[in-house]
């Protein structure tokens, strides 16, 4: 499949995988959703197995969940753990449908960027105390939207608020974000290549998630809007998981305290106003951050050419005067031919495993040294040139038989006669059927020879 981009942006990260089929997003959603709901279905039984084993009242479990009574313990566990079991339903189904890495959901680099990550943390947690502090001086100028006053919390309930809030809610939030900016987004991105179609469309489901009265509702809708558009600013979720995380967790904190309703559906004009001014100035101060940080907005994708080669054997030579490899070979590195190996052809020149038969007529002389040299490809294998047979018939000598040091020395063999050797001269051929006539056989080819 030829790639038509080089670079992908957040939204469209889903095209830059070779595997991506527009259904296969379809695909997912639906066996993601399949996963979600069998999760929560053992989630339940097991909450029920809990509950039957002990001797606590059931019924108040009942009436909280009923109520969704965000300051008991129990169903603010419940709620935070069957919103966290999104995560592994939607990983599951992506390793199974694709595209593949996973990582690609979290950004551009493919994984979470953890520094970058902590990075945005500290400046979403900056901003959100300083925005903290106008809302509390707003509502000294207006005692009608002023704080509620502290409730008294029991001290394990107030310590169990606390670690959930510290520890389980920067779970939710990102599991929230990976579905909704993550899944979503790419999904979107995938089939419409304009970003604002991948930050906008999410928006109404986010929003419908959380049971909100309309001011409350357009608070949601603006935070989505600017989750959407800093996570394709900066080529991941970590800024909109990090200011998600933070900003739930300021609110669980102070409603651990009793300083703010956590169960509360209705906004105000003024925290709505404090709200966007808080979420405008976050994304400056991250935009900024990330400008200067030099972080990654785009993946890119390099296509991989196709080896292709007029030739079933190809060998590598070196350019250049001959050097000496480590198998007494000139020319081709350990006398192995790569791409012929590669493809299951024969791999091997003569002299390449024996040094002791390196012929210098052949191969040339190995210089003492010589420079670097650059191993270029030829088109065909060369073999050697083999010496030309002799134009006259020589008698092959006796083996030359090794010698040991400090040995006596070997008679010579007395030479030999091949006068006996040569055609006896006869007749020449009768005539008749099959036998041409001609002249008689001469004495030997070699008067015939030394005739010539």
């Amino acid at each position: 499949m030829q790639q038509l981009d080089q670079q992908f942006e957040f939204h469209r990260l889903a095209r830059s995988s070779p595997q991506y089929r527009w259904w296969k997003t379809l695909l997912t959603a639906l066996l993601g959703v399949a996963l979600y709901l069998v999760f929560t279905v053992v989630l339940l039984i097991a909450g029920a197995i809990v509950a039957l084993s002990t001797s606590a009242d059931v019924s108040q479990y009942l009436d909280a969940a009923a109520a969704i009574d965000m300051s008991d313990p129990v169903i603010f566990a419940f709620t935070l753990v069957s919103l966290i079991l999104m995560i592994p339903a939607l990983a599951l189904a992506v390793l199974i449908t694709g595209p593949r890495p996973i990582g690609l959901l979290s950004s551009v680099a493919g994984r979470i960027r953890w520094r970058w990550l902590g990075v945005c943390a500290a400046a979403a947690l900056a901003v959100f105390l300083v925005s903290l502090g106008i809302s509390t001086v707003l509502g000294f100028l207006s005692p009608e939207e002023a704080a509620a006053a502290p409730v008294q919390q029991d001290t394990s309930t107030l310590l169990v608020l606390l670690v959930l809030s510290i520890l389980a809610v920067p779970f939710q939030a990102a599991a929230e974000e990976y579905v909704f900016r993550g899944f979503l987004m790419q999904a979107i991105g995938g089939w419409l290549r304009h970003p604002a179609f991948a930050i906008l469309l999410p928006v109404p489901l986010f929003v419908l998630g959380h049971v909100y009265g309309p001011l409350g509702q357009a608070d949601v809708a603006i935070f989505a809007i600017f989750a959407g558009w800093i996570s394709w600013r900066t080529g991941g979720l970590e800024a909109a998981i990090a200011v998600h995380a933070i900003n739930n967790m300021t609110i669980f904190v102070l409603g651990a305290f009793g300083l703010v309703d956590v169960n509360s559906t209705e906004g105000s004009v003024s925290g709505l106003l404090v709200s966007v001014a808080t979420m405008a100035v976050t994304a400056g101060v991250i935009v900024r951050l990330a400008n200067r940080r030099g972080i990654d907005r785009t993946r890119t994708v390099v296509p991989q050419p196709a080896i292709q080669s007029a030739h079933p054997y190809r060998a590598y030579v070196v350019a250049g005067a001959g050097t000496q490899t480590s198998s007494g070979h000139q020319g081709v590195p350990d006398g192995r031919n790569p791409w012929a190996q590669e493809h299951g052809l024969p791999h091997t020149t003569p002299a390449a495993h024996d040094p002791s038969q390196y012929d210098p007529s052949r191969y040339g002389t190995r210089p003492a040294s010589s420079p670097q040299r650059v191993v270029v490809p030829t088109e065909s294998y060369v073999p050697p040139v083999q010496p030309a047979p002799p134009t006259a018939f020589s008698p092959p000598g006796p083996p030359a038989s090794p010698t040991r040091p400090n040995s006596p020395a070997t008679p010579a063999a007395p030479a030999r006669d091949y006068s006996a050797d040569r055609h006896p001269s006869g007749p020449t051929h009768p005539p008749g059927p099959g036998h041409p006539a001609g002249p008689g056989y001469p004495r030997s080819h070699l008067d015939t020879a030394e005739s010539e």
